[in-house]
């Protein structure tokens, strides 16, 4: 799979978190019908809220086999127009989590009745004091070039407003660098799984999930692993990559298995074991608490979800530089395949506790 590829497809698709359907639901969509092609009984389907599923079924189909659910998140962080100014400027709210320190003589697309480019200005810094250097959203603006007559009729209070949606960039030593790689590199990471699982056999069904609205309020993980019904369940998503600016993350050739009281002991020992036996270079994430991604929801759908966490490191979360390994990435698809193949017909009692 080109990873590189993969990934213009996905990052490009326009889909701020509660505003999936606006693009980024049909290129996962398609993308899902693509990987699923000549698996047996293979469906891809969307529900009301725009959670995307691919569903295939293995080979090996003993009684009472394992419904497994994977999910990584569609969304991305961005803004929303709240008012139109009388010179024409846009200004703009954070939807989930935009740094606005990364705004600043940027470009954006406004999504209104037609797509706008614009740039985002601020007060240059020979008029800002040092005390009040850092920028705040509500001192921001988006410039379209356009007078207000011609603004309103295009743009109205509400639409969304997203990073440039530039192709990734190809940095050296492996390194990739674009808008949105959280989550969109992990349905990448999906999609390679399914590529390998096409050459191997497993056992039962595997249900792969691009949910919504992760950002901010989990409504595709509490809808989707529902809908699912899974036996035990995988999230994907990113973590904090080490860098000059932020020592404390993870290092990037790495992905890490997150551990702790919001994840199942069992489900985290078979990843464990899983990477060991692949030979994936990992590291442990000690969670205290909530884990801040969709595990958290999925965990306590139904009657309760044994569930993990896999997660390659991330620079510059939400930015529009997020950076990634490559090779890290693409771990997170052979560790899915691993585990997938080593599902056995005793696993319901090897979910127990020792």
């Amino acid at each position: 799979m080109d990873v590189v590829k993969v990934l213009d497809r996905l990052v490009t698709a326009q889909g701020v978190t509660g505003y999936e359907h606006s693009g980024v639901a049909g290129v996962v969509a398609e993308l899902f019908r693509e990987y699923t092609e000549g698996f047996n009984d293979a469906a891809v389907t969307t529900d009301v809220n725009g959670n995307v599923y691919a569903s295939v079924t293995g080979e090996i189909e003993p009684e009472n086999a394992p419904t497994l659910l994977i999910m990584a998140h569609q969304d991305e962080i961005g803004m929303i127009v709240t008012r139109i100014e009388e010179n024409g400027m846009l200004r703009i709210a954070s939807v989930a989590g935009v740094d606005p320190r990364a705004l600043p003589g940027g470009r954006v697309l406004v999504c209104g009745r037609q797509a706008l480019l614009g740039v985002v200005g601020a007060t240059p810094p020979h008029l800002v004091s040092s005390s009040d250097a850092s920028y705040k959203m509500e001192e921001l603006t988006v410039d379209l070039g356009l007078p207000f007559d011609k603004v309103a009729e295009l743009v109205t209070p509400g639409d969304r407003v997203t990073f440039e949606p530039l192709p990734p960039l190809e940095l050296k030593n492996g390194l990739i660098a674009s808008k949105t790689l959280d989550d969109r590199a992990l349905v990448a990471a999906e999609l390679y799984c399914l590529a390998l699982l096409k050459k191997r056999r497993f056992m039962g069904k595997v249900v792969m999930c691009a949910s919504v609205n992760e950002e901010k309020t989990g409504l595709g993980a509490v809808t989707g692993s529902y809908h699912a019904d899974p036996d035990m369940g995988i999230v994907m998503d990113v973590t904090f990559g080490k860098c000059d600016c932020h020592s404390d993350g993870f290092d990037m050739d790495k992905l890490t298995l997150a551990c702790g009281p919001n994840l199942h002991p069992v489900i985290f020992k078979r990843l464990k074991s899983a990477a060991e036996a692949a030979k994936i270079p990992y590291e442990l994430e000690p969670c205290m608490g909530r884990t801040g991604t969709d595990a958290t929801d999925m965990q306590v759908s139904r009657r309760g979800v044994p569930c993990g966490l896999i997660s390659p490191p991330v620079r510059y979360m939400h930015t529009n530089v997020e950076v990634i390994d490559r090779e890290t990435l693409l771990n997170c698809g052979r560790l899915l395949a691993e585990f997938i193949c080593n599902i056995d017909r005793d696993w319901r009692d090897g979910l127990c506790w020792d």
